[in-house]
């Protein structure tokens, strides 16, 4: 996700770009109960989403194939109540820029980055209300090419399980059954406040101190590859996505750029930076 919704771009873009065109995600092993697909088509300046008018709450498999002529994410937005898609807009502007974002508006999953011509695929459990896919790799888009999903039901109390799992929190990354090769990870935030995963490997003998004194810096390299990482789309709190990842050993940077609802800083420069070997 090139990272998706509330994000600082000029700090971090350069590696997520990177990180995000050279990983697929697919579909993960455990069965939804329903699939629902976007596809993402035209321009920079033009482009619009197909998706379905409706769905049920409950688990979903999600997948996104980015036909658009550059690299797009899909960022899905949940609203609650009677909102128009200028303020859906407006909301998502004060996310992305760190300032405080409307109560009614949330982050509500959806896939990273994708180069042209890629899909990807996540499941995750959707509550009801209503949804809007968002490309936020680029500028904000135009209110008049919003889509939206209504998603109506009662909301769900199933849940996501997997081997392997990330937990996100203020402000810290925990990690249980990480491994070399194919992961199927349960990505979830236990926190209060939205959070990504962003997964990078370290260069040389680095350390997530020297990630993080480098985003503080604004103006230094962070010692990350450029290559082979990974990004999830942003989720709220108590919310989750099962993802399939193929990891390499060595050892990683686990950071996140998302703000708090209340506005201020990426959670990065709050500290949001930790370590992992996969062996």
């Amino acid at each position: 996700m090139k990272p998706t919704l509330p994000r600082r771009p000029s700090l971090i873009a350069l590696f997520v770009l990177v990180a995000t065109a050279s990983i697929s995600l697919t579909a993960c092993g455990e069965e939804s109960d329903q699939e629902l697909t976007f596809e993402l088509t035209g321009n920079l300046k033009s482009a619009k989403f197909t998706s379905p008018e409706s769905a049920d709450s409950g688990k979903a498999e999600i997948t996104f194939t980015n036909n658009n002529d550059s690299a797009s994410d899909m960022q899905l937005i949940r609203i609650e109540g009677d909102h128009t898609p200028e303020e859906v807009v407006e909301g998502l502007g004060k996310a992305m820029q760190g300032k405080p974002f409307p109560a009614w508006f949330f982050a509500a999953g959806g896939t990273a980055t994708l180069r042209p011509g890629k899909s990807a695929s996540v499941t995750q459990i959707l509550e009801p209300g209503t949804y809007y896919p968002i490309d936020t790799a680029g500028s904000l888009p135009d209110p008049e090419s919003l889509t939206s999903v209504e998603v109506t039901g009662d909301e769900s109390d199933e849940e996501l399980e997997a081997d392997t799992t990330i937990t996100a929190s203020e402000y810290q990354f925990e990690a249980d059954g990480l491994k070399a090769g194919d992961n199927e990870i349960d990505f979830h935030n236990a926190g209060a406040q939205p959070h990504h995963l962003l997964i990078s490997k370290l260069v040389g003998d680095a350390t997530a101190e020297d990630v993080e004194k480098a985003f503080k810096s604004g103006n230094s390299k962070p010692p990350l590859e450029e290559k082979g990482g990974l990004a999830t789309a942003v989720v709220e709190g108590g919310e989750s996505q099962l993802v399939d990842v193929d990891l390499k050993p060595g050892r990683y940077a686990f950071y996140c750029f998302i703000s708090d609802r209340q506005g201020g800083p990426p959670h990065a420069l709050k500290g949001m930076v930790d370590e992992f070997e996969v062996e």
